[in-house]
């Protein structure tokens, strides 16, 4: 857990320095100018920490267990139960990853339906890569990542 002083700033001047931070994060950028800001803001394990709470958020959007969630990312079924109480009294972070679980069902439903019409056993197919495609979406499908 990171250590905060104990001399709390004033509310007015927190104000400005959350401001500030999202003048520097949220401006139009691309992935590697956001990788090199984050990387110089952040410690390694700042950086592992937020990006495993993401994908914690985005696995519980998209209902997979707690035990691949654990298992995936490599935390404890406490830590998911309490991600899980914050997503349902979020104010930011469900909302920002709505549109990220809706296109990934357009798109799981787009590779069904290729895998269907490419499924093992039908004629012209080779019933080996039709299977490890079949099963390499399954998988994905189990894991959420």
């Amino acid at each position: 857990m990171t250590r905060i002083s104990q001399f709390k700033v004033d509310d007015d001047v927190l104000e400005k320095v959350f401001s500030l931070f999202f003048e520097v994060i949220s401006k139009d950028k691309d992935e590697e100018e956001f990788q090199n800001i984050i990387h110089d803001l952040l410690s390694p394990a700042e950086r592992i920490m937020i990006a495993k709470r993401v994908a914690i958020f985005y696995m519980l959007m998209k209902k997979l267990d707690y035990y691949n969630i654990a298992k995936s990312l490599k935390v404890s079924p406490s830590t998911i139960a309490k991600f899980n109480l914050v997503k349902e009294n979020s104010r930011g972070i469900v909302n920002a990853l709505k549109s990220t679980v809706r296109n990934e069902k357009i798109i799981n439903f787009f590779e069904e339906l290729i895998l269907e019409l490419r499924r093992p056993g039908k004629y012209g197919i080779n019933w080996k890569d039709a299977w490890q495609e079949k099963i390499a979406h399954e998988r994905k499908k189990e894991k959420g990542i």
